[in-house]
């Protein structure tokens, strides 16, 4: 008995380790910093079944309708609409419109890949730190 205990321990633990690993938990464990940005400009946060972020000087939100291991669609985008100096207004646009055409993702390691329907990479981020 004790031997059948330990094992369905082992398998119980086992599984907790195979969900904590996979993409999804992943994907929600941290903020993400847009590869290449400078400073806070652009982020993304997947919690709940929402995204949230900043996108170069505006805050942005949304809903997620599909998660799992490789699909993610998201929904409902909206944000606040300060003006940006510079160029950062076009680059912004150009970050929103990628983000809507998100299909799937990839995360390896502390880098996720944003994908479009074709499997084109839209958008690379750096895992950062948990605030």
């Amino acid at each position: 008995m004790n031997k059948n205990l330990m094992l369905l321990a082992a398998l119980a633990l086992g599984g907790c380790a195979m969900t904590s690993g996979s993409n999804t938990a992943q994907l929600q464990a941290h903020p993400w910093q847009l590869q290449g940005a400078d400073g806070d400009g652009f982020t993304l946060q997947v919690s709940e079944g929402k995204v949230a972020g900043k996108g170069g000087c505006n805050r942005y939100f949304g809903g997620i309708t599909q998660l799992d291991e490789q699909a993610l669609t998201l929904t409902g985008m909206g944000a606040t609409r300060m003006m940006c100096p510079g160029d950062l207004m076009a680059r912004e646009g150009d970050y929103f419109q990628k983000l809507s055409q998100v299909a799937s993702y990839q995360v390896s390691a502390n880098q996720l890949v944003l994908k479009d329907a074709s499997q084109t990479t839209l958008l690379t981020f750096e895992a950062r730190p948990a605030q």
